[in-house]
Parts: structure tokens; sequence; C-alpha cells
């Protein structure tokens, strides 16, 4: 008998091990089918068409400053004639007064200053160091400003008037905390007015 039971587990051990090989071969044939079914079905939505091919060219920095100073929908947008001069000299008889510094840059690991005419919207200089705007030469160029010199006198020009701080009034007092109410006071109970109050 115990040789017949022996067979018997034996038996079904070897079942169940070819039913667990089954559906471990099985599950893995299916992982691979829903793979490949999902590869075709993404490889179908999604057809890549190839982008259009951009070549921009490289804008100086002064192409800009109309976007920047005029905005694109105001009424009757017209291209206004720019004039810049790039030459290292301003016309002596300009006072240096008359150019306002309206922009620092960097281009070619060099530092830029750029001017404008007060008068003349769209008359712009750049200047590198040590060039010259209004018989002025240019010494230093910093982040928010030039240094200038003519002979032996030195002139700094900020790039932006620093505002001022305004005026705004003291932040209100913080209202007192409010007062706890005291305790009611109970009534004193007097003996002789209790007496009084039995006698009559």
């Amino acid at each position: 008998m115990k040789g017949r039971f022996f067979s018997w587990q034996m038996l079904t051990s070897s079942g169940l091990g070819v039913i667990l090989l089954f559906e471990w071969g099985y599950s893995d044939y299916s992982r691979n089918q829903l793979q490949s079914i999902m590869d075709k079905k993404i490889q179908a939505d999604y057809q890549a068409d190839e982008l259009p091919q951009l070549s921009l060219s490289k804008q100086s920095a002064e192409s800009f400053i109309n976007i920047v100073e005029r905005p694109l929908f105001i009424e009757g947008r017209k291209p206004l004639p720019e004039i810049v001069e790039t030459s290292s000299e301003a016309s002596t008889n300009d006072q240096l007064d008359d150019w306002s510094l309206i922009g620092i840059y960097t281009k070619n690991k060099r530092q830029v200053a750029l001017f404008r005419k007060q008068n003349e919207a769209r008359k712009f200089l750049k200047l590198n160091e040590d060039q010259t705007i209004s018989g002025w030469q240019l010494k230093q160029i910093q982040a928010d400003r030039v240094v200038l010199q003519q002979g032996g006198q030195e002139k700094s020009v900020m790039l932006r008037n620093p505002r001022l701080p305004s005026k705004t009034p003291p932040p209100p007092k913080k209202p007192a905390a409010p007062r706890q109410p005291a305790a009611p006071v109970a009534p004193i109970n007097n003996p002789s007015s209790e007496n009084e109050n039995n006698d009559s």
C-alpha cells in the first residue's frame, strides 16, 4: 500500500510540475505576443514626419531693440528707419549729456555699451572699451554703469536711474488684545442681615 501511495504522490507531483511549466511558458509567450502587438500599434499610431530644417541666422543685438521698444499689437505699426552709428567716433559737436546709456551686453566675449541719442529715438551708438563718444573715452564697462574719461576728468554714467523708495505709510499698529472679563462677584452673605430678615 505504501508503494501505491508513493506512486500516486509521484504522479500527482509530476502532473503539477508539468502544469506549472506549461503556465510559465504560456505566460512568457503571452507577454511576448502582447509586447509585439503594442509595438506594432505604437508604430502604426505614430508616424514621425521629418521636421523641416530651419536655417536661422544669428541676429545682432540691435535688431531686438525695435521689438522691446515697440509692442507688436499697436495701431499703425510700421517699420521705422533705423540709423545706427557703428564708428568709434561720434560727432564732436554732440554733448555727452545728449546720449543716454540704454544697455550693456556681451558680444564675442567683449562687453559693449549701447547709447541712444535722447532727441533722436532711432540713433544708436555701440561702444567697446577705449572708444570715444562726444570726446569722452570709454574706460570701463561694468554691469550697471560705464566710466568715461576726458583729459584728467572721469565721469560715471549709470545704466538706469535708481528708483527712490516710495513713501509708504507706516504699518498700522496692532490692536491691543481684548481684556478678559473679570470673574463675577458672588454676593457676600452677611450673617447679621439674615438674622434681621428672620426676625421680621
